[in-house]
């Protein structure tokens, strides 16, 4: 697994070789669009946002874990339109545009047993982490409690171990659908039939969804 941290390091800004966006740029920013509306209607605070990545280090991750095909964790903001997530450089909050724009797809998940309550809470303890370090031993099973990868931060926030009783030695972004409901799917940014929704849609604001 040296060539995964190898990766973690200096590939995570490098492009995915599996994957490919739409080249009409116009088509591709419209889809964007659409998903940011669908969540806002959707999600709330606390819901749990994977995805899969057009980074190299994405195709790593989905590759050498098991599931679904996913690459990356967050958690949703609902009331300030963004997402706390752990990358790199950091923990850190982005808006909802940018987690989306840099993906191929989106699944939001709801953690099983959570109470709106509690997902508020839970979104309250990973915003406090903001400024901690990643945690690259942590993908490798060598955590460091002060510092979070994707999906760590994602199931510490959300007290996934005190509510199941499940402690894995490492958590992937796939291994979170076990443990929540699928209430949102955003199709692949490449599909025909998404990209022709999305541009109805850009261009008809008002049209019946």
């Amino acid at each position: 697994m040296r060539w995964l941290l190898v990766l973690a390091l200096v590939g995570c800004s490098a492009r995915s070789i599996a994957l490919h966006r739409p080249t009409d740029k116009r088509a591709d920013e419209a889809v964007t669009a659409l998903w940011r509306d669908d969540i806002h209607r959707v999600a709330r605070d606390g819901d749990w946002l994977l995805t899969r990545s057009y980074y190299l280090i994405g195709d790593v991750i989905a590759a050498t874990t098991r599931g679904e095909a996913l690459s990356h964790a967050s958690i949703y903001d609902a009331a300030h339109d963004s997402v706390i997530e752990a990358v790199g450089e950091g923990v850190r909050e982005v808006s909802l545009a940018e987690l989306l724009e840099r993906n191929h797809y989106v699944i939001v998940v709801r953690p099983t047993g959570m109470t709106a309550t509690e997902q508020r809470e839970a979104l309250d303890r990973a915003r406090a982490m903001i400024g901690r370090p990643f945690d690259i031993r942590g993908m490798l099973g060598f955590d460091d409690p002060e510092a979070f990868y994707c999906s760590e931060l994602v199931y510490w926030a959300s007290q996934t171990e005190a509510r199941t009783g499940v402690r894995p030695r490492v958590i992937a972004p796939s291994d979170l659908m076990q443990f929540g409901e699928v209430i949102y799917w955003s199709g692949k940014r490449d599909d025909r039939q998404l990209l022709q929704i999305a541009g109805e849609r850009s261009r008809d604001p008002q049209a019946i969804r």
